[in-house]
């Protein structure tokens, strides 16, 4: 094997000589020697240098792709060997969409993994734009809504249909209708979505209804959308698990009678791999196991 690829794929990644040493634990002048012998040895130059910057070659940046999927699959096949289905233990990262659900039901759930697995570490990130799972180095994402065509595998965890819904005293104003268009000048809090998608089926026939909300409240958060319907300032479109029992007991009422608003599809997304740590298989199918059947009922 080639002396000097983890030199050169951390000199790579961190962007400078001096950097790639100290994450080495080494000295910055043997970084250096060691990427040029490696240069000298493959007959190639990869980086140019200069005194205070750094640029790969054509060629450097062809074998540092190779480099760093064959590391990345020499350190899989590591992980795999180490690895056991009595003895879980290691760090998970994972990215998923915050709010109501990420908070009061997916932080729980790990939790209680945790609980139950005491040596698995556990990094939760809520970021809100889609991580790039290979370059961010996550080991799984949870994702709600349609998802883009990717390489990556979609493991379906839930489904939380949608309600369009105010409460009694808005609806003094404003009552309920038989059909999304009729929903037109109605006060709305604007979050994400930009249009509701309505659909209504009966045994003739589907039918589908964009509608584009308009209001004087614009916020892209669950709760705050929840606190203006309960106090009568708008109309709001939420996932059942913010507002099923508050419909069920009267405090907030379906605006739109036999339509049914786009749900949301919650999705386990991970890279494909040939090994897979247990800790990981573990924590996927214990998830997909837990919120199989899951309606919106985990309230806190």
């Amino acid at each position: 094997m080639l002396k000097g690829l983890l030199e050169f794929i951390t000199v790579v990644e961190q962007g400078n000589f001096t950097l790639a040493a100290e994450q080495l634990g080494t000295t910055r002048a043997r970084v250096s020697q060691v990427i040029a012998e490696l240069e000298q040895e493959l007959a190639v130059q990869l980086i140019v240098r200069s005194t205070r910057s750094m640029q790969l070659t054509a060629s450097g940046e062809r074998f540092y792709q190779n480099c760093r999927n064959g590391w990345s699959i020499l350190q899989d096949s590591i992980e795999q060997v180490k690895s056991s289905q009595t003895q879980l233990s290691g760090l998970i990262r994972i990215n998923s969409v915050g709010g109501w659900f990420g908070e009061r039901i997916l932080a729980p759930l790990l939790i209680q993994f945790m609980h139950k697995y005491p040596q698995v570490k556990i990094e939760l990130d809520f970021a809100s734009s889609h991580v790039d799972l290979i370059a961010d180095r996550y080991d799984l994402a949870v994702r709600m809504g349609d998802l883009p065509d990717s390489n990556l595998i979609a493991r379906p965890l839930t489904f939380y249909p949608s309600y369009v819904c105010a409460s009694p005293d808005y609806i003094k104003n404003y009552p309920v209708v038989e059909h999304p268009k009729q929903l037109k000048n109605y006060p709305c809090l604007l979050g994400s979505m930009k249009k509701w998608q309505f659909s209504q089926n009966s045994q003739a026939t589907t039918q589908s209804y964009d509608f584009q909300p308009t209001g004087t409240l614009q916020c892209a958060n669950g709760y705050v959308a929840y606190q203006a319907a309960m106090a009568g300032v708008a109309m709001v479109r939420l996932p059942s698990y913010y507002v099923a029992q508050d419909i069920q007991a009267g405090r907030l009422v379906n605006m739109v009678e036999g339509w049914n608003a786009k749900g949301s599809q919650v999705s386990l997304v991970y890279a494909k791999a040939k090994f897979k740590p247990a800790r990981i298989e573990c924590l996927i199918d214990y998830l997909c196991a837990e919120l199989a059947d899951d309606s919106g009922s985990r309230f806190a």
